[in-house]
């Protein structure tokens, strides 16, 4: 009978940290998407600031030309 009491308070045990570990990993996951993110955000800023530039001096160059 004691065997049989103790058995509920092990798995509950195995659990916990099936269940620590399952939340582990997703925050490595989370963190692992968040700096995903913040480069693929920081090279479409870096393409859209190129553009941009491109643009700009095409612009100024038609307005150097104009002048």
């Amino acid at each position: 009978m004691p065997h049989h009491r103790s058995m509920p308070h092990h798995r509950s045990v195995y659990v916990n940290s099936v269940v620590n570990s399952n939340v582990d990993n997703i925050a490595h996951v989370n963190s692992t998407v968040h700096v995903n993110n913040a480069i693929f955000s920081f090279m479409l800023l870096l393409r859209f600031s190129t553009v941009l530039s491109s643009k700009v001096m095409s612009v100024l160059h038609l307005i150097s030309r104009s002048l």
